[in-house]
């Protein structure tokens, strides 16, 4: 229900099924005592309302519901974060720590079942794009607010999101089927889903679960340029296999294997220029963009006497391309129109590869002495190899004949990762305990660089350039956690924590020319930046659960900011100076009664600069001390209700609704002080949803509107944005949605 995402981030309400972690880090459903939802995100099992960091945890069954099948959907509703929406994908800026998509290495971590997945490099991996892993495969979404890079390593300066996955179990065969439409205003077309879930016992040891879907996600823009309608529709399908073998208590593995594939036809993008929240002028060959992800996993838990052996080795594969429309981009007149005389104007296509293969493996134990003091030590290894192709393709608008190509650029990127970590918990009373964290890492990174650019005017023989640039670095991050509970309902926090991102290499690089014909030396190796985060909070139960509360107060150091740069017709990662996020994040959850639920949530997050930086050269991003960073609201909040009616001992109704309101944004940073007062601005807007449900014995039936009063709130796009630099092209919450979703379970 749309309630039920926001109040799992406190607790969970009393019509609801708990969560109950399952075996390695994944979960099933059962029912637990009122108000409480069980979380790993201290890689252990805990009481949300226990664990000394700002978690917020979302049910799978809960998006499903309404049909939040998406990244740029739920994590919309979740405190702390906001979003840039960017060529159909998400990317998150957790309590503001983002100076944009393509700045440097991953900000936000992510992992499935406690694995690691995408790059630790921007190059590699979409520059920390969050997975639309859908919610079917899962079992809850944890959210971590502030670095977490004690425990999850360095692509965690901002925070982490861990995808909890459903565990087979023992207990006999189950399962669920179930389908649904939708309708999207200016659609042409429904949506649909289907999916299929079963759990098999093979042996008194042994069970597996398998599931699939797929789903049409339908478009609603039609570009006036090429006369094609409903151009952003896609179709997303995938699956996953698990099998548990438990022999004893003390012993199991568990091996899974996930696949999903997105097939997107055009981008979402709006010329505003038309007078339409529904149309574009995309070129012809532009927008189509596909992502695979895949991932193979082996985990082994171990009881050692009074010690608890986990092993996870993975390895995924994911790999993705865009077709992109850079024909506002200004070094398209440098470089694109004088090598086509007589076309004019000329289109720039590009086409980006991102391929990574990734291999991790982490051996951790824990245990405890005595009964005051509790421990986990562990070490972790990674190993990528990763791609980045980029085609940049000179067109004809008018046609979309491809006239030659401009830039051919080729990456290999290689990078390793070692790890050591350890976490202690010392009570030292009954009602006080202090957690203390550290890990140690050190990572290497090469890259081979191949890069042809056409020489004006086309066909001339293009200039060739190799480089074969080397990083690499060590890092110590810490924590420290003391927890006060004041009564076993009321618990009071602090936390010190510290983030690593680790630095890395520059494809192009050495003394390079500037448009104004002068000189700039590029680093061949970009430097780390790190964050550490000073935070105070409480949460707890009031009057016997009816209230649950979740307060935190913050401030993040933020220090070497990477930061994209721009030089003549290529970019490169340097350094900045400093910037601090401050602010406060509430979550209340009252149960007047046994039928209702009322939630609301509230974060002020001031993200800024701390000094001015550029480096002086023509394109090259300029900010002055005290500019916001991009994309982060300094007020957002939610608000939402559900109502249960339970009319038989088999048969239920339920409905709700929820308002979401998401302040005032900044776009990207802006190439110099000249076109400052062109930095994006994207407006507030609040957005209304509300949704209705029937049980019916086993068969659930669920109806829902999303964004009931159709506001074109702005999520991403605008000048300077890497997807189009045209401050006239953005992209807009998806428009009123209507639909239905049946299950029946089994």
């Amino acid at each position: 229900m749309s309630g039920a995402i926001l109040l799992a981030a406190t607790a969970t309400p009393v019509w609801a099924e708990s969560d109950e972690s399952g075996e390695n880090g994944a979960s099933k459903e059962t029912t637990t005592e009122i108000g409480e939802i069980i979380v790993t995100a201290q890689k252990r099992e805990e009481k949300l309302r226990d664990v000394p960091v700002p978690v917020t945890a979302v049910r799978a069954a809960d998006l499903l519901a309404v049909n939040q099948t998406k990244a740029q959907d739920f994590f919309a509703s979740v405190p702390g974060i906001n979003l840039q929406f960017q060529n159909n994908r998400a990317q998150l800026a957790i309590r503001g720590i983002s100076t944009g998509p393509a700045s440097g290495n991953p900000v936000v971590g992510f992992t499935i079942d406690d694995v690691p997945f995408g790059s630790s490099t921007g190059q590699g991996g979409l520059f920390g794009s969050a997975p639309d892993i859908d919610p079917s495969e899962l079992q809850r979404v944890e959210v971590l607010r502030g670095p977490q890079g004690t425990l999850y390593g360095a692509a965690s300066i901002g925070g982490l999101v861990k995808y909890v996955t459903v565990d087979p179990d023992f207990e006999g065969i189950s399962g669920s089927v179930g389908a649904g439409i939708n309708a999207v205003e200016h659609g042409g077309e429904l949506g649909y889903n289907v999916r299929g879930a079963v759990n098999l016992p093979v042996a008194e040891t042994v069970a597996i679960r398998a599931s699939a879907f797929t789903r049409k996600e339908a478009g609603y823009i039609d570009n006036i340029r090429t006369g094609e309608s409903d151009v952003n529709n896609s179709r997303v399908s995938g699956g996953r296999l698990a099998l548990l073998w438990k022999p004893s208590s003390d012993f199991s593995l568990k091996l899974s294997a996930l696949y999903q594939k997105r097939d997107i036809h055009g981008s979402s993008n709006i010329d505003t220029t038309t007078g339409s929240y529904y149309q574009q002028t995309d070129n012809i060959g532009s927008g189509h963009s596909q992502s695979d992800a895949q991932m193979y996993t082996a985990n082994i838990n171990a009881t050692l006497g009074s010690v608890k052996l986990t092993s996870i080795s993975a390895f995924s594969r994911a790999t993705n391309f865009d077709y992109l429309d850079f024909s506002a981009a200004p070094f398209v007149p440098i470089q694109v129109e004088p090598a086509f005389p007589g076309v004019d104007p000329v289109g720039d296509i590009f086409r980006q590869g991102y391929d990574v293969d990734k291999y991790t493996h982490e051996t951790r134990l824990s245990g405890g002495i005595g009964q005051n003091i509790d421990w986990i030590v562990g070490a972790f290894y990674t190993r990528e190899d990763a791609k980045y192709d980029l085609d940049n393709y000179a067109t004809d608008p008018g046609t979309g004949t491809v006239l030659g190509k401009v830039i051919k650029w080729r990456d290999t990127i290689k990078y390793k990762e070692y790890a050591g970590f350890a976490n202690l918990t010392a009570r030292l009373s009954d009602r006080f305990d202090v957690q203390f964290g550290g890990r140690y890492s050190h990572n290497e990174q090469s890259m081979v660089h191949h890069q042809w650019t056409q020489d004006a005017p086309f066909p001339a023989v293009p200039t060739e350039y190799i480089n074969t640039p080397t990083a690499s670095g060590n890092a110590f991050t810490y924590q420290v956690s003391p927890r006060f509970k004041p009564t076993p309902d009321h618990m009071i926090y602090g936390r010190i924590a510290s983030g690593y991102r680790t630095g890395g290499t520059n494809p192009v690089c050495g003394p390079q020319q500037t448009q104004d014909g002068g000189t700039l030396d590029v680093p061949c190796q970009f430097k780390p930046d790190r964050t550490v985060n000073y935070e105070l909070g409480a949460k707890g139960v009031l009057a016997g659960g009816l209230l649950s509360y979740d307060a935190s107060l913050f401030m993040i150091d933020w220090t070497d900011i990477q930061i994209i740069q721009v030089l003549g017709d290529f970019t490169y990662n340097g350094n900045a100076g400093k910037a601090r996020s401050r602010g406060v994040e509430i979550s209340l959850e009252a149960r007047p009664t046994d039928r209702l639920t009322l939630s609301a949530w509230w974060s002020h997050v001031d993200a800024t600069l701390r000094q001015d930086f550029t480096d002086g050269s023509l394109f090259s991003f300029y900010a002055a001390k005290g500019d916001r960073l991009p994309y982060t609201a300094k007020n957002s909040g939610r608000v939402s209700f559900d109502y249960q009616v339970p009319a038989s001992d088999i048969v239920g109704f339920s409905f709700g609704g929820a308002a979401t309101y998401v302040g005032e944004r900044r776009g990207e940073f802006v190439p110099s002080a000249d076109v400052a007062s062109l930095r994006q601005v994207y407006p507030d807007y609040v957005q209304f949803d509300v949704n209705a449900g029937m049980e019916l014995h086993n068969l659930k039936i669920d109806v829902y509107i999303q964004n009931l009063t159709n506001k074109h709130g702005v999520i991403g796009g605008g000048f300077w944005n890497q997807t189009s630099f045209n401050a006239d092209w953005l992209n807009y919450a998806q428009p009123r949605t209507v639909g239905m979703n049946l299950q029946y379970s089994f």
